[in-house]
């Protein structure tokens, strides 16, 4: 049984180019968020950290609002459809605001070096939310498992040695 309603129907899977697609995203990100981390470990000394991440938040709030203004004004069926997944848009935001606050706070006390492979290991709560969550949803393979977990373990190994 899933903890939160989720109304959509099991997607097709992606083809070869979407996935590819995917994964250049998401290296992007990861390019975008280790490069925060280091601007931010920056600015900690002369910044307190809550009022770093609300400025942080609130540029990328600022950012967020002129990209998708122009999504809104030209889907009506994402304006027709945001209604539904307006609660889980705001969840999601609210923890992604308490988890840019708890980096600022992470990073003003300990060394980047060490506190980004910690802040790396979120593939496994995402995995683990995906499966209670998504359940029906999203598949979470053993095989897609295994890969979250080599690459927190790779981390790990980094972290100490």
């Amino acid at each position: 049984s899933r903890i939160l309603p989720v109304h959509s129907p099991v997607p097709d899977p992606p083809s070869a180019r979407r996935k590819l697609i995917g994964v250049i995203f998401a290296f992007s990100a990861a390019i975008s968020y280790g490069t925060s981390q280091v601007l931010t470990r920056s600015a900690t000394d002369e910044t307190a950290p809550l009022v770093g991440a609300f400025i942080a938040l609130f540029f990328g709030t600022l950012g967020f609002a002129i990209l998708s203004a122009r999504t809104l004004v030209r889907h009506r069926a994402t304006r027709d459809n945001l209604a539904k997944g307006i609660p889980f848009v705001i969840g999601g935001g609210l923890f992604s605001a308490g988890g840019v606050m708890l980096m600022f706070l992470a990073l003003q006390r300990g060394e980047v070096v060490t506190v980004s492979p910690v802040l790396a290991t979120n593939p496994l709560f995402t995995l683990a939310f995906a499966i209670v969550m998504l359940r029906g949803v999203e598949r979470v393979t053993p095989r897609i498992a295994a890969g979250a977990g080599l690459v927190v373990l790779g981390v790990v190994i980094l972290s100490v040695v």
